[in-house]
């Protein structure tokens, strides 16, 4: 079941931007620049109507090919669209997220200045999936980012915790955590920083988990298989610059599990639209699957 899910999620995202690529106004970006249009280009200049650059940022154990879907749409609808790397182990050049949070916080403080700088904006939309819809909570708290971010959005969201899959409760009952924790901890710092419970996730939501000069758009599946419970990917200080959002609640077809929502035409145009109108989309599944 979990196959197909992923699986329908996936030609979903190859149909739309198959799509949106042969029916899109501007041919000569893609003439020009290919299917990436200006993704990733740092000679990139915002338009007064998108004027924030959106940087994407990746989870536990991924990199920016996660955002191989959402990068390129959106290039294509006019943003300028970076990704960023994380948090990478040292001799481990693959694999992205695992270092300690903190360390990857100042990376992403280092690539927002960068950013900036090239682009001559004042600030940047963050759109996160999974571990990197926490990092942006702690670079908006330890560094100085409330300035610096517009919107922040994410997918795959978690917040408060996750049991990986109840795998994390089983070990806790089996009096296992912390031996498994000594092991992995050396090689995966952030792997303990993300689940349930973790001290880390409690220094972080002291004094609340918002600031009211940034716009929050939380999207969770109630398919998700690694956050556990999806609930946890919620913000709980609430405002009217916060929006906690189911995304069968927008689209009762989107079967999207936890992987699956990167590259899911609803996800990305739910965003889309936030960054736009600093508001949730209440278009059906057939205007969400454009």
């Amino acid at each position: 079941m979990l196959f197909k899910k992923t699986l329908s999620a996936i030609a979903l995202a190859v149909l739309t931007i198959a799509t949106t690529t042969t029916s899109s106004p501007v041919p000569s970006v893609l003439e020009k620049r290919g299917l990436f249009g200006r993704y990733n280009d740092m000679d990139c200049k915002p338009s007064p109507s998108k004027p924030n650059p959106v940087i994407l940022l990746h989870g536990l154990l991924g990199n920016s090919g996660e955002f191989a879907y959402m990068g390129p749409r959106f290039a294509l609808k006019g943003y300028c669209a970076y990704s960023l790397d994380y948090g990478h182990m040292p001799g481990v050049p693959i694999l992205g997220g695992l270092n300690d949070l903190m360390i990857s916080a100042k990376e992403l403080s280092d690539f927002i200045d960068k950013v900036l700088a090239a682009t001559g904006a004042s600030k940047v939309d963050l759109v996160g999936h999974s571990e990197g819809s926490t990092l942006p909570r702690v670079y908006l708290k330890y560094c100085n980012g409330t300035a610096k971010v517009d919107h922040f959005a994410a997918i795959g969201s978690n917040q408060y915790g996750t049991t990986l899959a109840y795998i994390v409760t089983v070990l806790e009952a089996a009096n296992l955590f912390g031996a498994v924790k000594g092991v992995l901890n050396p090689v995966c710092k952030a792997c303990f920083q993300l689940t349930l419970g973790a001290p880390f996730l409690d220094q972080l939501a002291e004094g609340g988990d918002t600031y009211p000069q940034v716009k929050y758009l939380m999207l969770v599946s109630k398919y998700d298989e690694l956050v556990t419970p999806y609930t946890n990917g919620f913000l709980r200080t609430l405002g009217p610059n916060v929006h906690n959002v189911v995304m069968q609640d927008l689209c009762s077809l989107d079967l999207s599990e936890h992987l699956a929502q990167a590259v899911s035409p609803v996800a990305f145009n739910a965003i889309e639209y936030f960054l736009r109108t600093d508001s949730v989309t209440t278009a059906g599944c057939l205007a969400l699957l454009q």
